[in-house]
């Protein structure tokens, strides 16, 4: 056992004293009781097990001892896997990862694994040591959130992030293969007016409804999911050309908009469509999905009820689209633009936790502009970065008002985008921020998606450099794309925001649950404070609350608001 010096301790230099061999007792006595500990030699024939080890295996320690690893091999690695594991610590280095052993019953259980060979006096290893802790629950948690959350829980397809990889794996095989493949991106014309008209419950039954008669029409033959809201996507494989994909399409058109009664009434739906041909028009999966959007784009510009197949050249922006760009560039030019806060509170005692800075684009002319109407155009022109630095300016600006009236610290979370965090200089623009408005960095907290995650080897570096500013980092939209809880811990994330596709049905819905659960369940092993987003009744609040988690924001709480009403807010919480 080393110090912080790399020696050890000065109790072990009395060779023989009683003092350091209890020292060295305690120490194998704990370790006895908390690892699983193997000690193999250099070939890998097991010499010694503890206790611990025959537990966990059901193998008796004789029949251990003399036998290799292999006994509890259970063939879920590649071989590939052993090789480097190998390779490494017959260099004299430690390995370090996760293993997947089978038991003698057969069930498979999970260790958090190091290896630390034991060197001559020639800097070769002789022996191997290794010290493991059983993961297994935390795995089954991993699994069961990789499980639900990759699809839609509505409908049972797959969700965005799903059905993404799956085209990912099929544009491959079409290209080892030669075949061709049609990407055809539909959604309901005019489902809103639905919602409107008869609610929420008759626009979920319709959407049912469209994943049904999928599944029944189309099977196995092709791959489908839903992308959001009443958009879907399907992939159709093992095409001919363009005339059979607009064939196929012609009839999954006709069998969509069948006659379908809802709330004892007949509706018939219209449908619009767009197509993209892999290879001819793109052989990137995501160039593929943007090209169906495009064609998709015109088929609803000529009034819906119409499937459009890409051409070149219709990627070219609509008026719409070139309107709303030069709006954003002038609006951005001429501060346009306001925050409002919504406040986080703590789920057991309801005080005040901290707010989350949210943009508003007040347009003279055209009104209030949703966020999600101009943020995807913000990121594709790069106007986030003037207008995502103005948005950390003046959140910073807010917090060093509310840091001077003292009231009790408040933090502020600001969304940053992936494409502002790529920009150098990103650290720097922070740093200087924060000392032109001379606000404290533990004030504030920086909101990145998934995404942002998902580059170890670049934008974690500058992530880690912005926590060292003293800044909190909040992992948002938890559970919608696909961070695995094998690194979650690796991660310079201080916080874990459920997303609130989890939480509006949580309280009748099963599936949304058990994800929050598993979610819950192991941010808690890796110390990763949890938020759930979208609140909107004590019911939900109350599961939350009952499940462990610490924190919550939504319209049960409090709607986003303008800084005063945020102070009101402020002050009823603490009288």
């Amino acid at each position: 056992m080393l110090d912080s010096n790399n020696t050890m301790p000065e109790i072990i230099h009395h060779d023989g004293s009683e003092e350091a061999e209890k020292l060295l007792m305690d120490i194998i006595y704990a370790l006895d009781k908390s690892a699983i500990v193997a000690i193999t030699d250099r070939r890998g024939k097991i010499t010694y097990v503890n206790e611990l080890f025959t537990e966990i295996s059901q193998y008796t320690a004789e029949e251990l001892i003399g036998s290799d690893h292999r006994i509890i091999n259970s063939n879920y690695h590649p071989r590939n896997f052993f090789k480097t594991m190998w390779a490494t610590i017959g260099r004299g280095k430690i390995w370090r990862g996760e293993i997947c052993n089978r038991r003698v019953d057969g069930s498979f259980y999970w260790v958090d694994t190091t290896i630390v060979p034991s060197l001559n006096e020639k800097g070769r290893p002789y022996q191997y040591i290794s010290i493991r802790y059983d993961v297994t629950e935390r795995k089954e948690s991993e699994r069961i959130i990789q499980n639900l959350a990759c699809k839609d829980q509505l409908t049972g397809l797959p969700n965005r992030s799903s059905f993404r990889e799956l085209v990912k794996r099929e544009v491959e095989f079409a290209n080892e293969s030669n075949t061709k493949l049609g990407f055809v991106y539909f959604d309901i014309d005019r489902l809103r007016y639905v919602n409107d008209s008869l609610g929420n419950e008759a626009g979920d039954y319709i959407l049912s409804m469209v994943s049904n008669r999928l599944k029944e029409n189309l099977q196995d033959d092709h791959v489908y999911g839903r992308l959001s809201g009443d958009e879907f996507a399907l992939l159709l494989k093992n095409i001919r050309g363009a005339e059979h994909a607009e064939q196929l399409t012609k009839e999954i058109q006709q069998f969509l908009e069948e006659p379908i009664e809802v709330m004892g009434q007949l509706y018939t739906l219209s449908f619009s469509l767009g197509i993209a041909l892999y290879p001819e028009h793109a052989q990137k999966p995501s160039e593929l999905a943007m090209k169906a959007e495009k064609a998709l784009s015109n088929a609803r510009a000529k009034g819906g009820g119409k499937f459009e197949m890409y051409e070149h050249g219709t990627a070219a922006k609509t008026l719409e689209r070139i309107l709303l760009e030069n709006e954003l560039r002038k609006s951005i030019s001429l501060g346009h633009f306001n925050l409002d806060y919504q406040p986080k509170v703590d789920l057991k005692t309801g005080d005040l936790m901290g707010v989350e800075a949210l943009v508003r684009w007040n347009h003279p002319d055209l009104g209030r502009i949703p966020p999600d109407k101009f943020i995807p155009v913000a990121e594709e022109t790069k106007l986030i970065l003037p207008l995502g630095e103005w948005i950390i300016h003046e959140a910073c600006k807010q917090a060093r008002k509310w840091q001077d009236a003292d009231f009790a610290p408040v933090r502020i979370a600001i969304n940053i985008s992936a494409i502002q965090l790529k920009e150098p200089g990103i650290v720097e623009a922070i740093k200087r921020i924060l000392v032109e408005t001379g606000v404290t960095s533990e004030r504030i907290e920086i909101e990145l998606t998934e995404s942002a995650f998902a580059d170890r080897s670049g934008m974690q570096d500058v992530i880690q450099e912005i926590r060292d500013l003293g800044i909190t980092i909040a992992i948002d939209d938890f559970g919608t794309g696909y961070s695995t809880f094998s690194y979650i811990k690796e991660l310079p994330a201080d916080t874990l925001k459920i997303d609130r596709a989890f939480i509006g049905d949580i309280h009748e819905n099963e599936e949304s649950r058990a994800i929050v659960k598993a979610i819950l369940a192991v941010a808690g092993t890796v110390g990763l404070r949890v938020i759930a987003e979208g609140i909107e009744c004590e019911e939900q609040a109350a599961i939350l609350h009952e499940y462990g988690c610490e924190e919550g924001q939504g319209y049960f709480y409090s709607r986003p608001t303008t800084p005063d009403k945020c102070v009101s807010f402020m002050k009823r919480v603490y009288e």
